[in-house]
Formats: C-alpha cells, sequence, structure tokens
C-alpha cells in the first residue's frame, strides 16, 4: 500500500521542505524523536505566558518581562490560549482528531477587538529570530478567517520572548477579500508533499543534528 501524507500543519511542512525522508520517518512511519533543552525550555515558556494570562499566576517570570505590558492586556481583554483548530479538504472546521482532519493549526494566544471587527493571533518564540517564521502569518490568517467566519481582518503577530522584538514591525493585518488567495498559496506549497510517494532523502548540513541519520544509528543512508 502506498503511503502519504495526508494532513498538514506549518511543522509538519517544514519539515518536509528540510527533507522529504526525514518527514517520511516522523509523520508516516512514525518514529519518535527525543526531546531537547530549547523544546523543553519552549513548552515551559509557553506554559507560562498562558498561566499568566488566565491569572493563575500573578508576577510575571523573567521570560515574558519584555512583552509584560503587552500580556496584562491580553489578559484584560480575557484572551483565548493554547487552542487547536483542525479543518477538512474543504476547508471546514472539524475535531482535532477527526479522521477527515487535514489541516492543524496550533494558536497560542488570539483575542477580539470587536469594534474593529479583527481578531489578533500572537504566536509566541523563544530563540533565534528566523525569515521563515514570517510565512506561518499566512497560516495564522486563513486559521483565523476559517474558524471565526464573521471576523473581518485577522492581525498576525510574532512575539520574540528573548528578544523583546514583535515581528513585523508594523502589525500584519490580512482583510477577508485575501481568503481565496491564502486558500491558494497553501495548496500550492503543501501539494508536493501531500502527492509524494517516494520521499526522496535531502542530504545538507541538516544530517548532522538528524536523529535518524547513520551518524546517529538511524535508518536514514545519511
Amino acid at each position: 500500500m502506498t503511503q502519504k501524507i495526508t494532513a498538514w500543519s506549518f511543522s509538519r511542512l517544514q519539515d518536509y521542505r528540510k527533507c522529504p525522508q526525514f518527514a517520511k520517518y516522523k509523520h508516516v512511519d512514525k518514529l519518535k524523536e527525543p526531546g531537547n533543552k530549547a523544546m523543553d525550555r519552549g513548552s515551559m515558556i509557553g506554559k507560562a505566558a498562558e498561566d499568566f494570562i488566565l491569572g493563575r499566576i500573578k508576577v510575571c517570570i523573567p521570560e515574558l518581562k519584555e512583552f509584560e505590558a503587552e500580556f496584562l492586556e491580553l489578559r484584560k481583554r480575557k484572551a483565548s490560549v493554547e487552542e487547536q483548530w483542525a479543518f477538512d479538504k474543504d476547508w471546514g472546521e472539524v475535531d482535532w482528531f477527526a479522521p477527515d482532519a487535514w489541516l492543524r493549526v496550533k494558536t497560542d494566544i488570539y483575542s477580539f477587538n470587536l469594534k474593529a471587527n479583527t481578531l489578533l493571533v500572537v504566536d509566541n518564540k523563544t530563540g533565534k529570530i528566523r525569515e521563515e517564521h514570517l510565512e506561518q502569518l499566512k497560516l495564522y490568517a486563513l486559521g483565523g478567517f476559517l474558524k471565526f467566519p464573521t471576523v473581518e481582518f485577522v492581525d498576525v503577530r510574532l512575539w520574540y520572548l528573548d528578544h523583546g522584538v514583535e515581528v513585523p514591525a508594523e502589525p500584519k493585518v490580512y482583510s477577508r477579500a485575501e481568503l481565496p488567495a491564502l486558500k491558494a498559496y497553501w495548496l500550492k506549497e503543501t501539494k508536493p508533499m501531500l502527492a509524494d510517494v517516494r520521499f526522496s532523502p535531502k542530504p545538507s548540513s541538516n544530517c548532522r543534528y538528524c536523529f535518524f541519520s547513520k551518524a546517529k544509528n538511524g535508518p536514514c543512508e545519511y
């Protein structure tokens, strides 16, 4: 039986772009990678941001201090945190674990400006500022319009917590008129991954860090 990747997310697409065979090991064969300190730290900080916004903790931890005022405003606005959105191939919302879930989007924070009919989506980042993260803005905009059909605008921001930097510097606001273009963009970007049945390896400098590499006694030939 031919095996394919049948559902996607931004992280899964990034895995495929890095190396199709890596994506196969991880998402088709379901081979597990071990965690690492950077991932554990990111999870800890993300949980602290969630707890601070929800008022579970009253004191802002040092890792969130650069955005303390913004987090306090989100608490005041009763922002929603750590949600999972899933959609089928017809762009309809489904349960995260539904068999027809085709697109999955995890959100760190979102809130509404009802007067402006705008959804604000914030993605917290730890570690380096990376240009490829900007592409996520398009996906959060798409997810926001699909999840909330009456919202007219989606304002998407990346908060780099370790640097105290918001990206982009000027807020990026998408309008619902851009929804067809957003759908077309992601259909084009994900088509190679969703059609692939070969998953050819893509040797690069990433191989030295890959858990599935030959150097780490993994199944890959590289």
